[in-house]
């Protein structure tokens, strides 16, 4: 199954100059699905910035625990609904959940509907009540496709120019024929979030009716980058490694010349090796027909380590480890398969006094690093 991958991006303003936001944002991202909460704290300034906060991290840490959207959804409306009052931190939420294969949920708590993304237009979703103690609760059902998503808003947006010329203020059927404009224009996830924030800002004039929040996730395919490195553990098993690494749909990498021979016999090619002057601080690359890169092992992992940060494709560097970090910088997910056979040659003194990093050790670092910039990564040892 094509991964697909969400991108997001979000507008917010206060309602007052330099006041801090009463709405509050979050966003994960997991292997398995991508996560969206606004909330909107009661008031503004400082107290509802504090209750919005305070309520996005408590069902954050409800979601991260394992507990169900439904059930976190549920648990904090159970407490937030009895807090009614200014004096208490009340907020309404939203919560929108899209998982892999594109099927997505948003839960809304005294919130504006969502707003489904098409690939033409945008349009209002129709939700199902949910039954709470007090207040409004809604659920909605749906499935996005490539170039498909959801945006949510807080009232703010929606009830900007409230009072005005026009009595009802922008409306959510404001907000959906102004999306499906935009749509024709830059389908970017912030330029949307902008293009509604700035034009529910002109709806309310100076000074702003309340703070707003515009929250966008956008799907798309996403770039997917396998990396095998490593000979597995049980030598018996090379030949299942290879294929299920063989049948993954990302760009296939090869790191380690036992490596490159191993799936080369295993899917019945030549390794070829780059003809040129090759030493420790350049090491070969290699060729096997039907895999996009195969690199040497250790010392091409801990090079696209240390230039993970810089921009390898604007500088003119054919080696394989700026081959490797490009791909890196350039892929949403990448997987590594890492063999556990050990390698006496990576413990070598040489290798220890460059400072070259053990397999599993680079590996781990490469992970931490890649998840620091947004990517996702999984690490299968075999």
């Amino acid at each position: 199954m094509e991964y697909l991958h969400v991108d997001t991006a979000v507008a917010q303003e206060s309602k007052r100059p330099l006041a801090p936001c009463g709405d509050a944002f979050f966003c994960r991202r997991t292997i398995y699905h991508t996560t969206l909460i606004v909330c909107d704290g009661i008031g503004s300034g400082v107290r509802a910035h504090v209750a919005s906060q305070m309520n996005v991290s408590r069902l954050a840490q409800l979601l991260e625990g394992g507990v169900s959207l439904r059930d976190a959804f549920m648990s904090v409306v159970e407490t937030v609904s009895g807090w009614r009052d200014v004096t208490m931190p009340f907020s309404a939420f939203s919560v929108a959940r899209i998982i892999g294969d594109g099927l997505s949920t948003v839960l809304c708590y005294e919130m504006p509907p969502p707003i489904f993304i098409g690939l033409q237009s945008a349009c209002v979703l129709s939700g199902d009540p949910l039954l709470v103690r007090a207040g409004v609760a809604n659920e909605y059902h749906f499935r996005v496709a490539p170039g498909e998503g959801v945006v949510l808003v807080s009232d703010g947006i929606v009830q900007a120019g409230l009072g005005g010329p026009s009595a009802g203020g922008w409306t959510v059927q404001g907000v959906e024929r102004l999306l499906s404009g935009l749509l024709k224009e830059d389908r970017r996830p912030q330029a949307l979030a902008n293009g509604i924030l700035s034009e529910a800002r002109s709806w309310d004039g100076v000074p702003s009716g309340d703070d707003k929040t515009v929250a966008v996730a956008l799907s798309r395919p996403g770039l997917v980058v396998d990396v095998m490195t490593g000979p597995p553990s049980v030598k018996e098993s090379d030949g299942q490694t290879v294929r299920d690494f063989m049948a993954r749909d990302g760009i296939k990498v090869v790191c380690g010349a036992t490596t490159a021979e191993i799936v080369a016999r295993h899917i019945n090619k030549d390794v070829e090796v780059e003809q040129r002057t090759y030493s420790l601080s350049t090491p070969p690359r290699y060729f096997i027909r039907g895999i996009e890169l195969v690199t040497e092992g250790v010392v091409t992992l801990n090079q696209a380590l240390r230039i993970l940060g810089e921009d390898v494709r604007a500088k003119y560097d054919r080696s394989a480890a700026a081959d490797l970090a490009a791909l890196f910088q350039e892929a949403d997910f990448i997987r590594f398969l890492v063999g556990g056979a050990s390698n006496p040659v990576n413990e070598d003194l040489v290798y220890v006094k460059q400072g070259i990093l053990a397999r599993d050790r680079v590996v781990l670092l490469l992970s931490e690093e890649l998840k620091k910039k947004g990517k996702l990564v999984s690490v299968e040892n075999v």
